[in-house]
C-alpha cells in the first residue's frame, strides 16, 4: 500500500516526506533513480508515493511529474541541472540595502531563472531599518514597471512585512538570495516557533556566513508553504545562451528590431536602439547594467 506525500527536506540519501500529518524518513528506491536522467531524481517539493517500513521510515516508491521548478547547472557537469526545489510557484528574490549590500543584478540572474522554471517572480529588499540607499526608488520604479511586485521591508522591525507576508498566502514559494541577507529572520518572523539561527556578517568579507545548511520546506500557518535555501553565491543560469539573454529583458522588446545591425549584441555596436533607450531614459540604466553583466559572464 502506498501513500501520497510532499518532500520537505532531503539530507544525504534520506527525504523527509509529509504524509497524512506526519513526517516520514524515507530513503529512494533504486527504480525511482533509474527512472529518469536527470541529476537530482528526488528534491524537496515533490509529490511522491511512499511505502512504510514502520510507523515513521519508508522508501519512495515513485515521484509525480514537476510542474515547474528552480534549477541550476550541476556542479558536476554544466551540460545537466540540479533542481534545487519544485512544485513552487512564487520566487521571492532577496537582498539587503547593505550587509551584504545591494547586488541588483542577482535579482535579474533570480528573474531569469524563475522565468526558466516557469515561477512567478517577486522582489525582497531587506534591511531597510540600515537605510535607504540611493538606488532604491529606481529599483522600485523599475521592477514595478515591469509589473513585478517589490516589497521594501524589515524583518528586525516589521516595516513592510504585513504586505509581503500577504504574497505568499496561499502560494509555494521559495526564498533565494546571498547568505546573510535576512532569510532567516524573515522566516522567524513568519514562523516565531522555528526560532532559526540567524547568521552574522563576515567583518572581512562583509558577506554573509551560511545559516541554513539544506533547501526545506516550511508549512505557513495563514496557507501557503516557503522554500528556505542556503544562501547562492551565484546563480548559473542553465542553457541559456548569450544571445538569448536580451529576450530575458522584456523592456528590450520594442527595439530589438530597430537596430542597425542585424544580431545586435546591445553592447558595442553603433546606432543600437537599446542603448538609445538607455540614454532617454526609456529603458531603466540598471537593468540594462545587469544585463550586461550576465551577458558577459556567459
Amino acid at each position: 500500500m502506498t501513500h501520497k506525500g510532499i518532500v520537505v527536506r532531503g539530507h544525504g540519501k534520506t527525504f523527509i516526506v509529509r504524509s497524512e500529518g506526519k513526517d516520514i524518513s524515507c530513503e529512494v528506491r533504486g527504480k525511482v533513480k533509474h527512472a529518469t536522467s536527470a541529476t537530482t531524481p528526488v528534491a524537496v517539493g515533490d509529490d511522491v508515493l511512499i511505502s512504510l517500513n514502520s510507523e515513521n521510515t519508508g522508501m519512495i516508491e515513485e515521484v509525480g511529474e514537476r510542474r515547474t521548478m528552480l534549477f541550476r547547472p550541476a556542479k558536476s557537469s554544466e551540460r545537466k541541472r540540479q533542481v534545487i526545489a519544485a512544485n513552487i510557484d512564487q520566487l521571492a528574490a532577496i537582498v539587503s540595502v547593505k550587509s551584504p549590500r545591494l547586488k541588483p543584478g542577482l535579482i535579474d540572474r533570480f528573474l531569469i531563472a524563475a522565468e526558466l522554471g516557469n515561477l512567478e517572480p517577486v522582489v525582497v529588499v531587506n534591511k531597510i531599518d540600515l537605510g535607504r540607499p540611493d538606488l532604491l526608488p529606481e529599483l522600485e520604479q523599475g521592477y514595478t514597471n515591469l509589473n513585478i511586485p517589490i516589497f521594501i521591508i524589515s524583518a528586525l522591525t516589521g516595516e513592510g512585512f504585513k504586505q509581503f507576508e500577504e504574497a505568499l498566502d496561499n502560494h509555494r514559494t521559495i526564498f533565494a538570495g546571498h547568505s546573510g541577507v535576512g532569510k532567516s529572520t524573515i522566516l522567524n518572523r513568519l514562523l516565531p516557533d522555528l526560532d532559526l539561527r540567524v547568521g552574522e556578517i563576515s567583518s572581512s568579507t562583509g558577506k554573509g556566513i551560511h545559516t541554513t545548511s539544506r533547501v526545506q520546506l516550511f508549512e505557513l500557518k495563514r496557507g501557503g508553504f516557503v522554500v528556505d535555501t542556503p544562501g547562492l553565491k551565484v546563480l548559473g543560469l542553465w542553457k541559456v545562451a548569450k544571445d538569448e539573454v536580451a529576450g530575458y529583458f522584456p523592456e528590450f522588446g520594442s527595439y530589438l528590431g530597430d537596430c542597425r545591425f542585424t544580431g545586435c549584441s546591445h553592447t558595442h555596436e553603433p546606432d543600437c536602439a537599446v542603448k538609445k533607450a538607455v540614454e532617454n531614459g526609456h529603458i531603466a540604466e540598471f537593468r540594462y547594467l545587469n544585463y550586461l553583466t550576465i551577458y558577459n559572464s556567459l
